[in-house]
């Protein structure tokens, strides 16, 4: 870990990255300034610049939430499932079919339901703060449940070193979750402000409590979208390898608050792309779509508010990607792992292309202090909306 101070810092940045590009760390010594954040910001070894505040960023605050601290994607996270089946017995021919049978099933990019999906009781049930919420929940909700969106976001068929077969989600919660995200970012931006602030939410306000519920609320749509896909992808394997689940099983989300104690105090704290890593707590670090991710343990580091990356981070920003990679590149990078193969899919992955990101062995050895790797997942296909 490395400590980033100067004398216009309020508080450090402590950094477990072995580099971080200068529009990043202009960014964040920008936060460091500001005297609402109740302890240093932790940076992990994924960080790459997004907005006001970066991807691979924890703060904490104490007597104020901030609601775009998290990006838009509420509850963004991945869900890993293990089966009891050789991977091995998957040739590129029985793939290939899989992941055809799987973007049948599953609208990945911009596409949605058609009809409305039933939400679950507690979705249904559960009162969002205001009507404008409720209504996006029940026309938007209702059409992206079970939809994997675009970006980073994946389904990947993966095979771990004892050669059992894993299929990971990574997704979020989608159109709902961007609004009630930007709903309460309005909201925040209506306080005065410090410069180098970001829009805050008195902790005791009647708005931080709407805030996170609203939260709460997205956490678990988000997680009902990963595990309906899931189950998609679930029913097609089961068809073909029969029913060889087990009771492995994960999920965990890294755009998120939580209520957490550190260092004696009751402190709200705000991950951005990157994962809670309590002692003992399993989560999933991929590389790229075309390198391997690793199941990890947590070690419960105080000094990142028990948190570790959720990626290996992007290297290059979508622009540069498209520039610096080719075709023929994406291609090379590509060519042990199965992916769609339908008109223009190529082009519009190459800003998801392998070279595209960090490499994933140096992201983990960044964070052996956070982290203890327990598997390697190589990835055998992988569906991406790009």
């Amino acid at each position: 870990m490395n400590v980033i101070s100067d004398p216009q810092q309020k508080i450090p940045i402590y950094s477990w990255a072995d580099r971080i590009d200068p529009l990043s760390l202009q960014r964040l010594k920008t936060l460091a300034r500001w005297d609402r954040l109740a302890g240093p910001i932790a940076v992990m070894p994924d960080i790459h610049f997004s907005g006001d505040v970066c991807i691979g960023t924890v703060l904490v605050t104490e007597d104020c939430v901030l609601p775009t601290a998290i990006g838009e994607d509420l509850g963004c996270g991945m869900c890993s499932q293990c089966f009891d089946f050789d991977a091995r017995a998957l040739d590129r021919d029985a793939l290939r079919r899989l992941v055809a049978e799987i973007m049948k099933d599953v609208p990945v990019g911009r596409r949605v339901h058609s009809t409305p999906q039933a939400l679950s009781d507690v979705l249904r049930e559960s009162a969002l703060s205001t009507g404008a919420l409720a209504h996006q929940r029940d026309w938007l909700g209702s059409r992206h449940l079970g939809t994997l969106g675009g970006g980073n976001h994946f389904i990947e068929l993966q095979r771990d070193t004892l050669n059992r077969l894993w299929v990971t989600v990574h997704s979020g919660s989608r159109g709902i979750g961007a609004a009630i995200a930007s709903h309460h970012a309005r909201a925040a931006m209506s306080h005065d402000a410090a410069e180098h602030a970001l829009p805050f939410i008195g902790s005791h306000s009647s708005e931080s409590n709407a805030f996170l519920a609203d939260l709460h609320w997205a956490l678990i749509f988000a997680a009902e979208n990963r595990k309906r896909m899931l189950e998609q992808v679930v029913a097609i394997l089961t068809r073909h390898i029969g029913n060889a689940i087990t009771s492995d099983f994960f999920d965990v989300p890294h755009n998120v608050i939580t209520r957490e104690t550190h260092g004696g105090r009751t402190l709200f704290v705000h991950r951005k792309g990157a994962m809670p890593a309590a002692p003992g707590m399993r989560g999933i670090i991929p590389g790229s779509m075309g390198t391997a991710s690793y199941i990890v343990e947590g070690l419960g580091n105080n000094a990142s508010y028990g948190s570790c990356s959720h990626g290996a981070g992007r290297a290059y920003s979508r622009t540069e990607a498209r520039k610096r990679i080719s075709i023929k590149d994406f291609r090379r990078q590509m060519r042990h792992v199965v992916y769609p193969d339908s008109s223009g899919v190529e082009t519009a992955l190459i800003e998801e292309a392998p070279a595209a990101y960090k490499n994933i062995k140096e992201v983990l050895e960044q964070q052996t202090d956070l982290v203890k790797p327990v598997l390697r997942l190589e990835p055998l296909a992988v569906i991406k909306g790009g």
